[in-house]
């Protein structure tokens, strides 16, 4: 993606069992995948992973500590995004084509603050992110709405749950 990240949009498809997720850039190009509820999963152990080396997080001595710090900083980044915006339907350009590509590999790296995320479908060009605490929380929140419209019970998960590949990619 040439573009930063202007928008994203998770919405439950229920025909599909499949949960759309679109992202537009600020060059207006929009990008769209199916995401399952295993590639969610996968996704969600990635933010995690992300939150968690938070400097201010990883610091802290006391697991309650711990959640209070992270607790505070996801409330402010969910009181500065905004939910209310309608999605933009002016992407001038569909660079994955007109067909909605599942996500089937998903690559990750974090560097500082960042997460370097990949999500690709099983052949073909994908989109590569760099995603920010702040967007991390929102995403987590777009995935874990549209999860609970069809009712895949992710809320609950613990790490034992959410599984993570070696290598770092995960497909």
């Amino acid at each position: 993606m040439s573009g930063s990240i202007s928008q994203m949009q998770m919405l439950y498809k229920p025909e599909e069992d499949r949960i759309l997720f679109r992202v537009n850039s600020t060059d207006k190009k929009e990008f769209r995948f199916w995401v399952t509820r295993r590639y969610s999963i996968l996704l969600l152990k990635i933010l995690k992973d992300h939150m968690d080396a938070d400097p201010d997080i990883s610091m802290q001595g006391s697991p309650d500590a711990k959640q209070a710090i992270k607790s505070f900083k996801q409330e402010k980044a969910m009181a500065e995004a905004n939910f209310k915006e309608e999605f933009k339907e002016d992407a001038n350009e569909l660079p994955l084509g007109e067909e909605v590509q599942l996500a089937f590999k998903l690559t990750y790296n974090i560097q500082k603050e960042n997460l370097h995320l990949g999500i690709q479908p099983q052949s073909g060009q994908g989109i590569n992110m760099v995603i920010n605490r702040q967007i991390n929380t929102t995403l987590v929140q777009l995935i874990l709405g549209a999860a609970r419209k069809g009712e895949w019970c992710l809320e609950n998960l613990t790490g034992a749950d959410l599984l993570r590949k070696d290598n770092r990619v995960i497909n």
